[in-house]
């Protein structure tokens, strides 16, 4: 039986809707052993019952870091800047998914548990249909592959919910490396372009789940505290992104 890694990382968050999703995720997969595998900051209240409710098999408690240097270097930002994302929150996010692919390496080496696939969940996200179609897509998924869901942000890649092999996943380490050299030549922050960018580079190949639907419980709802300004080589990047995006689910509807 093959091994999916499920990783929480970060904030505690326990919505029962989104546990509801999490135990439906499970029962989708049958056909594989699932571990749950978590990095969380310190200090955090309700631990027990978040081990308890996800089924937590290993855990860590990892200590934020201060960003403050890398978000006054930030630049231009998008119009959805401090509404559908606030910059410091991006880093934290990061680190704390970095930091969980960490430990999962350990537990590898340390358990020999030899994961063959590794699922990035967030705690805050629901199903609106399309389940079923997942393990299908899982069984397909090649080394180098990253398979997101259909809708959400850019009509499919999001930092909410992705899943690649376990060789594939390792490779998000070096995720931070990334970010900083981005900083560095002034390109537009935003989380998905960030991760459109860090795939593309690394020469990932984007799929998507055929009419797999997800949404986000909380949406907050702000101005944005940086420049708004695209520059061009971002925006041409940019609309190529979606336009990929848009073409990978036009090939879905042929399978």
């Amino acid at each position: 039986m093959k091994k999916i890694a499920i990783l929480i990382s970060g904030q505690i968050r326990i919505f029962e809707k989104n546990i509801s999703f999490f135990n439906d995720l499970k029962k989708s997969l049958p056909d594989y052993e699932i571990t749950i595998v978590s990095s969380v900051w310190k200090n955090q209240n309700e631990l027990n019952i978040f081990k308890e409710k996800y089924n937590i098999k290993f855990i860590d408690q990892i200590k934020e870091q201060d960003w403050s240097d890398y978000i006054s270097q930030v630049k231009y930002v998008t119009w959805e800047e401090n509404s559908g994302f606030k910059i410091p929150n991006v880093f934290h996010m990061w680190y704390s998914i970095v930091e969980n692919i960490k430990l999962l390496e350990k537990i590898n080496e340390k358990e020999k548990i030899n994961f063959d696939y590794v699922l990035r969940f967030r705690t805050d996200i629901i199903c609106k249909k399309g389940l079923n179609n997942l393990a299908n897509e899982i069984k397909s998924l090649n080394s180098g592959e990253v398979l997101f869901p259909s809708n959400l942000h850019w009509k499919g890649l999001n930092d909410a919910f992705f899943i690649s092999d376990f060789s594939t996943a390792l490779r998000f380490k070096d995720f931070f490396i990334f970010l900083e050299k981005f900083i560095k030549d002034m390109r537009v922050f935003d989380p998905e372009y960030i991760l459109y960018s860090f795939i593309n580079e690394n020469k990932f190949r984007i799929k998507i789940v055929n009419d797999f639907d997800l949404a986000i419980i909380r949406i907050e709802e702000s101005k944005p505290t940086k420049i708004v300004f695209t520059p061009l080589r971002d925006r041409i990047k940019m609309k190529l992104a979606k336009q990929k995006i848009k073409f990978l689910k036009f090939k879905n509807k042929f399978k």
